[in-house]
């Protein structure tokens, strides 16, 4: 959803974001596929040619793709978790192992990004920088509201923000 809203918003060519999935037959692969994002199966390839890596996984995945691309992660990278429920404090210790001072941000969005009439908060981490979290204001502002918060307001905000918009529907339809 976030890469459809960065290339209709015009803030990303398709060309220029890298996606990996270790099943490239999912649906969700062959639409950025088609959309002519840069594919591959293997997490740290993506990590090799990217500066922002955006963690949109399923939130048990996430303790095994940072095993895997923790080594690979170096100070110019910014790691973007999107997963309910875990915590920047989590990510930094299982990053810290790899490298002194991981760059984490904690980002709740909805499926409304797809039409830049998302819902997005975000939390930064112990050692984000001030540029980070303008960063992220300025991609996810690009694909509908976007503040920061206090961390622990994000899962309070995952339920409204994820359950909201299809209540809305529900309800309008």
């Amino acid at each position: 959803a976030l890469a459809k809203g960065f290339t209709a918003a015009g803030v990303l060519a398709a060309h220029k974001i890298m996606a990996s999935s270790p099943d490239m037959d999912l649906a969700t692969v062959s639409a950025l596929r088609k959309m002519g994002v840069k594919l591959t199966p293997h997490n740290k390839e993506t990590v090799q040619h990217s500066d922002v890596l955006f963690l949109a996984v399923k939130p048990h995945i996430i303790p095994f793709i940072l095993d895997e691309i923790g080594a690979d992660i170096e100070d110019r990278h910014i790691v973007v978790s999107c997963a309910a429920g875990v915590t920047i404090s989590s990510i930094e210790k299982k990053l810290s192992a790899f490298r002194p001072a991981p760059r984490v941000i904690r980002c709740m969005t909805n499926t409304p990004v797809v039409v830049r009439e998302g819902a997005t908060v975000y939390a930064t981490g112990t050692h984000a920088q001030v540029e980070d979290g303008r960063l992220m204001e300025q991609l996810l502002s690009s694909v509908g509201f976007c503040t920061e918060v206090e961390e622990d307001l994000i899962d309070a905000v995952t339920g409204l923000s994820g359950s909201g918009p299809a209540y809305g529907a529900a309800v309008h339809g």
